[in-house]
C-alpha cells in the first residue's frame, strides 16, 4: 500500500473518531474553543497523530474527568496509548517517514486537553520540556558532553604529583560530595533565578534586572575562594555570596519594595523549591519503556559511585553503611587502593556495545534475560555517577571520547579521565547544557580540593576484603547474546571539531556594525546562525575530498558505491535546502522548572535577499576602491545593513518570547514596519506564536552555543545532544573558553554516515564532516572579513 495513502486513511479515521466524540453536546460545551477552532484542532490532531480511534477514546475520558487537573499517571498513560495507537496504525517505514515523534504526540495531547476544557499547563507539573525529554532525549545520542582541564592544569602549576590511587580517590570523593549536596546546589540555582525574576515584577524595570542577571553571571563562584568561612562547603559559600549580592541591590530600593521582594520570594520558595529539587535530582535511574523513560528515585543511603577500572565495574558506597552520612574518606581511599592494585585475570565484560541499544527495546530484552543477568545489569542502577579511569585518548573528538565504557544508559552522568582532562557525559533528561557545564566546573574544583588534601595524606592500606567487581564475568547464554546483538541500535555518527574561527574578528565586527548603524545589534550567535545558512547554500567540498567521493562511486562493491553516491547526494541536497535550525533558549530565568525552550529558525536568505545583497555590496566596495563613486556603494550598504538590522531585531524579539514561554504576537513584530518591503514580506510569514512543540517538529539541526565561560573557568570543549528524532541530522556545539578560543563541534547523523560505516569507509565519513565544519569556520572568517571591510569604509577612503 502506498505510504501516503495509508497515512491519509489513518489520519481520516482519527478525525472521524474525534468528531464522533464531539457530537455529544456536553463535550462541546466543556471546550472553551469556538467551533472553527475545534475543527482546526481536530484536523491538527489527526494529521500529527494518526492513531485510529485512540485519540477519540482519550478525549472521551478527559471529558468525563471531573478534576481540573488530570493526574500525572493519567497523562503518562494517555500519552503512551497515543504512541501505541500510532504504532498500530503505521508500520515501521511509515512511522519513520511520516510520524514526527514525541513532540507531535505531546502537542496532540495538549490539543485534546483543550478540546476537553482542560488547561494543558495543569497536565505537566514539571513543565513541558521535562515531560518531552523523558520521551524524546532518551537514546545514547541524546547525551551532551563537556570537558575541563583545570584539575591537571592546577596540579601542574602547583607542581603537585598525585598517585593514581589519590587521583581516583579525589574524583570519587568529589562525586560523593555532589550526591550529598545536590539539593543544596539545586537550591542555589533555583533561588538565584527566581529572586531576580521576582525583582522584575517589583521594580518594573526589565533593563535593570537584565543588568543584575549579567552582573551575577560574571561574579557567581564555582569554587570556594580565600574568603570562605572555616567549615563552609561550596554550596553554602555560593549561597552566602548571592546573599551579599542581593544586599547590594536592596540599597537602591525602598523599604516597601524590599518587603514585597522578600514576601513574594518566600512564598514561591515554600511552594516550588522542593518540587524543583525532586524534578532535577540525580538520585534516580531511568526505567525504559516502549516509548518513554520513567525516572525512579531512590534514597541517598542506597547510592554508590561506579568505578570503571581496566574495563571492570566496581561500586563504592556513597554513605557509611546503614546511614545517610557521607562515606568516610579514609575508607574510600582504602577501597580505591584495593581496586587500583588488583590484577584481575578474568576478562572484563564490555558494555559499550550495549549502551547503543535503543531504549525502547529494553523492556522486551529484559524479559528474555535470566534473573542473574538482570540482577547484574540492575546493580548499576544505584550508581548515578560512573567514573571511567581507563583514559580514552584526549586527541579524539568528544563524541568519540564518550563512547568508552559508560554503563548501559540508565544513569545521569559518566566522568572520563583522559589523563590531562576530564570529560563529563550527561543525560539530557537530568541536565541541560548550561547546568551541565556549570556542574562540570563545580566538580572539577571539588576534586582539586580533595587532591590537595590527599597529597598530604599517607598512602592507604588496601581495604580488606577488597571490593569485588560486578559483571565478573557475565554468564551470557548464546540466546541472550543473540538478543543483544540483534537489538536495534541508535543511529551511527561521526563528528568533527575545529578552533579555526577568528573570534576576535567577530567581536570587532559587532562593534563596527553598531558604530555604522546603531540598530544593527547582531549577537555573536546571530552571526554564527546567519552564516550557517550561507554555508549551507555555498558549501563546496575540498577538491581532494570531492575526487575521493567521485572515485568511490565506481567501486566494485555495491554497498560501497551506494554509500558514496548517498554522500554526494547529501552534499548536493544540502546546497538547495535552507536549514531549519533549532536553538535551545534558556527558560530557567523565568521559571527554573521549564529548563529551556527550543526556538526553531530559518534564516531568510531568499526573502531578505542577503546573499545577493552581500555580493553586490562587496562588488560595489571593490569598484569604489578602484576609483568608482562612493555614493552607489553607500546606498547599497545602507540597504544591506537595514536587512541585517531587521534580522537582529527579530531574532532578539523571538528569543525573549521563547525564553519567557510567551506568544510572539504579529502586532509586536510589525513594530518593525519601517523596514524595507522584502523584510515586510518575510515578517508577514512569521507564525503568530512561538510554540515549543511546534519548533521541535520543524527543526532539522541543533545549534547549541553555551557561550563564553566565565574568567578562570577551565571548560574547553562541548558537544550538544541530538534528540531521538531521526530527521535531526546535524548537531552543532559552540563554546568559547576563558582564553578567548571559540571551539566548534559537529555531530553528523546524515543517512550516508551509516552507509559509509557499514561498508567499511568510516574514515571517509569522518573526512566529510571535518571538511564541512572547517569550511564553515574558514568561510565565516572570510565573511566577517568582508563585512568588516564594508562597515569600515568611509567617504574619504
Amino acid at each position: 500500500m502506498d505510504i501516503n495513502r495509508h497515512y491519509h486513511e489513518a489520519s481520516t479515521r482519527t478525525a472521524l473518531s474525534l468528531r464522533n466524540v464531539l457530537q455529544a453536546r456536553d463535550v462541546r460545551e466543556l471546550s472553551r474553543l469556538t467551533l472553527p477552532e475545534i475543527d482546526a484542532v481536530v484536523e491538527r490532531v489527526a494529521r500529527l497523530i494518526p492513531a485510529g480511534n485512540v485519540p477519540g477514546l482519550i478525549l472521551s475520558g478527559l471529558a468525563r474527568l471531573n478534576e481540573r487537573r488530570p493526574s500525572t499517571e493519567r497523562v503518562q498513560r494517555d500519552v503512551n496509548r497515543l504512541f501505541a495507537g500510532v504504532d498500530e496504525a503505521l508500520d515501521r517505514v511509515e512511522y519513520l517517514t511520516l510520524f514526527a515523534g514525541p513532540a507531535a504526540v505531546i502537542w496532540g495531547y495538549q490539543s485534546l486537553l483543550k478540546l476537553a476544557g482542560k488547561d494543558p499547563n495543569d497536565a505537566f507539573p514539571e513543565g513541558t520540556w521535562q515531560f518531552y525529554v523523558d520521551y524524546a532525549l532518551r537514546e545514547d545520542t541524546a547525551r551532551h558532553a563537556n570537558e575541563t582541564h583545570g584539575f591537571d592544569t592546577a596540579l601542574n602549576r602547583s607542581r603537585v604529583t598525585l598517585s593514581l590511587v589519590d587521583r581516583v580517590t579525589a574524583w570519587t570523593m568529589a562525586a560523593i560530595y555532589l550526591l550529598h549536596r545536590y539539593d543544596a546546589l539545586l537550591a542555589n540555582e533555583w533561588r538565584e533565578r527566581v529572586a531576580l525574576d521576582v525583582l522584575r515584577g517589583v521594580i518594573h524595570d526589565e533593563a535593570q534586572v537584565a543588568k543584575y542577571f549579567r552582573a551575577w553571571e560574571k561574579q557567581r563562584p564555582f569554587s570556594r575562594s580565600t574568603d570562605a568561612v572555616s567549615g563552609e562547603d561550596f554550596a553554602a559559600y555560593r549561597h552566602r555570596k548571592f546573599d551579599i549580592f542581593t544586599t547590594l541591590i536592596e540599597r537602591n530600593m525602598g523599604r516597601r519594595a524590599q518587603r514585597e521582594w522578600h514576601a513574594q520570594f518566600i512564598k514561591l520558595e515554600q511552594r516550588d523549591l522542593q518540587s524543583y529539587q525532586q524534578q532535577m535530582t540525580i538520585l534516580a535511574y531511568l526505567e525504559p519503556g516502549s516509548h518513554g523513560e520513567t525516572r525512579v528515585r531512590f534514597p541517598l543511603a542506597e547510592a554508590h559511585i561506579g568505578l570503571i577500572v581496566k574495563g571492570h565495574y566496581y561500586l563504592i558506597p556513597a554513605c557509611i553503611p546503614g546511614t545517610s552520612y557521607p562515606a568516610d574518606p579514609a575508607t574510600v581511599h582504602a577501597q580505591v587502593a584495593s581496586i587500583m592494585r588488583s590484577q584481575r585475570k578474568a576478562a572484563a565484560t564490555a558494555l559499550a556495545h550495549v549502551a547503543v541499544i535503543r531504549r525502547g527495546a529494553w523492556a522486551g530484552l529484559r524479559e528474555q534475560m535470566s534473573p542473574t543477568l538482570q540482577a547484574e545489569l540492575n546493580a548499576l542502577r544505584h550508581a548515578p555517577i560512573l567514573l571511567n579511569t581507563d583514559r580514552p585518548l584526549r586527541e579524539q573528538p568528544l563524541a568519540l571520547v564518550r563512547q568508552a565504557e559508560r554503563g548501559i544508559g540508565d544513569h545521569p552522568l559518566t566522568i572520563f579521565d583522559t589523563g590531562t582532562s576530564f570529560v563529563f557525559d550527561q543525560s539530557h533528561i537530568f541536565f541541560d547544557g548550561s547546568w551541565g557545564a556549570a556542574l562540570a566546573e563545580i566538580l572539577t574544583n571539588e576534586a582539586l580540593a580533595w587532591a590537595y588534601v590527599l597529597h598530604d595524606t599517607p598512602p592507604p592500606a588496601p581495604a580488606a576484603p577488597p571490593p569485588k567487581p560486578i559483571f565478573l564475568p557475565l554468564a551470557i547464554t548464546p540466546a541472550e547474546q543473540e538478543c543483544l546483538t540483534n537489538a536495534p541500535r541508535v543511529l551511527p555518527e561521526v563528528s568533527g571539531e575545529t578552533e579555526a574561527v577568528n573570534l576576535r574578528a567577530v567581536l570587532d565586527l559587532r562593534k563596527l556594525l553598531h558604530k555604522r548603524n546603531e540598530e544593527l545589534q547582531l549577537t555573536v550567535n546571530d552571526l554564527l546562525v546567519l552564516y550557517r545558512a550561507i554555508h549551507a547554500a555555498t558549501y563546496v567540498p575540498d577538491p581532494a575530498l570531492q575526487q575521493e567521493l567521485e572515485q568511490g562511486r565506481v567501486q566494485r562493491r555495491k554497498a560501497s558505491r551506494e554509500a558514496y553516491e548517498a554522500a554526494l547526494a547529501a552534499l548536493d541536497a544540502g546546497r538547495s535546502t535552507n536549514p531549519s535550525v533549532l536553538i535551545p533558549v534558556d527558560a530557567s530565568k523565568h521559571s527554573p522548572r521549564e529548563r529551556l525552550h527550543p526556538l526553531t529558525f530559518e534564516i531568510p536568505l531568499a526573502e531578505l535577499d542577503l546573499l545577493r545583497q552581500h555580493t553586490q555590496t562587496w562588488e560595489a566596495l571593490l569598484a569604489c576602491e578602484t576609483g568608482g563613486a562612493f555614493k552607489p556603494f553607500d546606498a547599497q550598504r545602507r540597504m544591506y545593513f537595514a536587512s541585517l538590522a531587521a534580522l537582529g531585531k527579530l531574532l532578539a524579539r523571538i528569543k525573549i518570547c521563547a525564553a519567557a514561554g510567551e506568544s510572539a504576537s504579529v502586532g509586536s513584530i510589525r513594530l518593525l514596519a519601517h523596514l524595507p518591503r522584502p523584510v515586510q514580506y518575510w515578517l508577514d510569514r512569521i507564525p503568530q506564536h512561538v510554540d515549543m512543540l511546534n519548533d521541535l517538529l520543524k527543526g532539522r539541526e541543533v545549534f547549541s552555543n553555551v557561550g563564553a565561560v566565565v574568567p578562570g573557568s577551565t571548560l574547553c570543549r562541548f558537544i550538544t545532544a541530538k534528540d531521538d528524532n531521526e530527521k535531526k541530522t546535524l548537531a552543532w556545539g559552540v563554546i568559547t573558553s576563558a582564553d578567548g578560543v571559540m571551539r566548534l563541534s559537529l555531530r553528523d547523523f546524515r543517512p550516508h554516515v551509516a552507509l559509509l560505516i557499514e561498508s567499511g569507509h568510516q574514515k571517509t565519513a569522518q573526512r566529510i564532516v571535518q571538511d564541512y565544519l572547517e569550511q564553515y569556520a574558514y568561510g565565516l572568517n572570510n565573511y566577517v572579513l568582508q563585512l568588516s571591510h564594508i562597515a569600515r569604509v568611509g567617504p574619504n577612503h
